[in-house]
């Protein structure tokens, strides 16, 4: 059935600060509890999507899950999403894996980058055998600016693995700083005691994200779609999860930390396009882990709706 979002206590506020509660209201009227039925080919045809959970204490991750077309598949009634584990190239050393086993909230987030065309889908998991079964809670279409286009390629076929060499620590190295200057998407990975997981794109030009002095990572949020659901989200529990896809040397950077909103900030070079709003993080933990070798990507262009500032 249709449902409207049923926002929080954390993403009220945060619609309120922004002045942007009429424009949540109604782009809340949009959510549902099911995949809408123009949606099912596009989940169906995917091979990429990005995951949000959490772990036995409570650090929150994204991850990046590479799978065959149809590794996802929507129930009949469409409220209900199967993730077939056998049709996943799974990374050993994602938090995921565990995450799953011990806390069913999971937010996932469909993106074709080629397209810009996305999908967020939040619930409740619970694996049967080869299937983690998500029962879905929230389902939005989501506006497709300040996504970079890129064709990804992963040819079909059980040769395609997932390398399981693994680097973990926990303060940043001078490698990651080169990674973080040079991206231009990443993802952001939240959580709600009740109302679950939930994960976004974010996207922006090469060296948006600024690494400052202490190490705290200080990002421009740009204007959306008024709902706030990450803001709201960390405004209630700070603990949140990045993960950065370098698609061209295939591998990612997981970092969990604690995230929080800075408003009504200086913004004289005009970085955030007008809301005079940043994200600041401070990495606690970081993960790196390779794509698959086979994986092979090209840019193709950047989003028009960037700003200008940078």
């Amino acid at each position: 059935m249709h449902k409207t979002a049923n926002f929080h206590e954390g993403e009220l506020q945060a619609q309120a600060m922004a002045h942007e509660s009429d424009v949540a209201a109604r782009n809340g009227s949009n959510v549902t509890d099911h995949i809408i039925r123009p949606a099912l080919p596009f989940v169906r045809q995917q091979k990429m999507a990005y995951a949000a959970s959490v772990d036995a204490v409570d650090r929150v991750w994204a991850s990046v899950l590479i799978g065959e077309p149809s590794f996802l598949e929507p129930t009949e009634d469409a409220g209900a999403l199967s993730i077939h584990l056998d049709k996943v190239v799974r990374q050993p050393h994602d938090p995921l894996w565990d995450n799953i086993e011990q806390d069913g909230r999971i937010g996932l987030l469909l993106l074709e980058l080629q397209t810009r065309k996305r999908l967020k889908i939040n619930g409740q998991a619970q694996r049967y055998g080869d299937r983690l079964v998500i029962q879905i809670t929230e389902s939005v279409p989501v506006c497709p600016r300040y996504i970079q286009r890129r064709v990804i390629d992963l040819p079909a076929g059980s040769g395609t693995q997932m390398p399981a060499g693994i680097k973990q620590g926990l303060m940043l190295e001078q490698e990651h700083l080169k990674l973080l200057h040079s991206s231009d998407t990443f993802f952001l990975a939240t959580a709600h005691k009740t109302h679950g997981a939930d994960i976004t794109h974010r996207g922006g030009p090469s060296g948006f994200v600024e690494v400052l002095a202490d190490g705290k990572l200080r990002i421009p949020d740009y204007n959306g779609n008024g709902m706030f659901n990450s803001a709201g989200n960390v405004l209630v529990d700070p603990r949140a999860g990045l993960v950065f896809p370098d698609y061209a040397q295939r591998r990612m950077l997981q970092l969990t930390g604690r995230a929080e909103m800075l408003w009504d900030q200086l913004d004289p070079k005009g970085v955030t396009g007008g809301t005079g709003r940043f994200w600041q993080f401070q990495t606690s933990a970081w993960i790196e882990t390779q794509l698959p070798e086979q994986l092979s990507t090209a840019f193709v262009d950047a989003s028009p709706f960037l700003p200008q500032g940078l």
